[in-house]
């Protein structure tokens, strides 16, 4: 089950709780961890989490928000927006 938004940067991962979106995690990694942007401008670096702290990308989230009936919206087609959850 996805927890929330999560974003990555080099070797650290920006994970926050719903309903936070994506760029809550940017303004956080600025603000808290003094992180320079640009930060999570690949589509492969913005993603979610789930309950064990594993990373998944906005396609493979789109699988698991499938099976465990997270889905607010019928937009989702190939990948997972934080609007499609909360």
């Amino acid at each position: 089950m996805i927890l929330g938004v999560a974003i990555k940067h080099g070797n650290i991962c920006i994970c926050l709780p719903k309903p936070n979106r994506h760029h809550h995690c940017i303004k956080y990694a600025v603000k808290v961890l003094g992180l320079t942007p640009p930060i999570g401008i690949k589509s492969s670096s913005q993603g979610f989490y789930l309950a064990d702290g594993k990373f998944l990308n906005r396609k493979q989230a789109l699988k698991v928000a499938k099976e465990y009936n997270q889905l607010i919206t019928k937009n989702a087609k190939y990948y997972l927006f934080s609007e499609d959850l909360w």
